[in-house]
């Protein structure tokens, strides 16, 4: 769980396919699902720190049919992860709240993180790929990309330190202790590793209630 911050700002307000809820919405009848999933991805990249961090190669290399299986379920994802967004975003006074947006990214392992919060578009982007961690612990997930969103930086300083214990102790996660180190604090809250994180993407593992 980590952050890059770049400090320029774009925003894809204008484009509908760039915001968080049109991915949300389920598809029609007649959508070609293939299609879908690559404008997702192509959008994923857009929005991501790198666009390399983006990709289903280490799940299946050419893709095929995961795509078909992608268009067709992304948006429960995404509506399972913007509600407890908005759980935690509640912790917070409207005149507060963090303008920040949440998308599901399959990403590559060799970048060794689970997600990323980035700076550079507006709103912010939170980035996660739940396929790394257990359904359970997707909360304490979200909470660390958006304790960066709330703290504005990249780093796991002092700002960081009081807005992950702040979203801990409001959504009743486990608290950071109060000497944790900025290593520590990269890995908390505490997230339980999924043991088949490749069988995600592929639709090969009993679905949690979000879909």
């Amino acid at each position: 769980m980590d952050c890059d911050r770049v400090d320029f700002a774009f925003s894809y307000s204008q484009n509908a396919l760039h915001q968080a809820k049109h991915w949300q919405i389920a598809p029609s009848p007649e959508t070609d699902l293939n299609r879908r999933a690559i404008q997702y991805l192509g959008v994923l990249r857009d929005l991501a720190v790198q666009p390399s961090w983006i990709t289903l190669t280490h799940v299946a290399d050419p893709p095929g049919a995961l795509l078909t299986d992608l268009g067709q379920h992304i948006h429960r994802l995404n509506q399972r992860l913007d509600a407890i967004l908005n759980d935690l975003l509640a912790c917070f006074e409207t005149s507060q709240r963090p303008r920040v947006e949440i998308l599901a990214a399959p990403l590559d392992p060799t970048i060794g993180i689970d997600g990323f919060c980035n700076h550079r578009v507006t709103p912010t982007i939170l980035m996660v790929d739940p396929s790394r961690i257990l359904p359970a612990d997707w909360p304490a997930l979200v909470a660390h990309e958006l304790a960066h969103g709330v703290a504005g930086s990249s780093g796991h300083d002092d700002k960081f330190s009081r807005a992950i214990a702040y979203l801990c102790l409001a959504q009743d996660l486990p608290l950071p202790v109060a000497t944790a180190t900025a290593e520590s604090l990269r890995y908390w809250p505490p997230c339980r590793r999924h043991p088949q994180p490749e069988l995600f993407w592929r639709h090969q593992l009993p679905q949690p209630d979000w879909l």
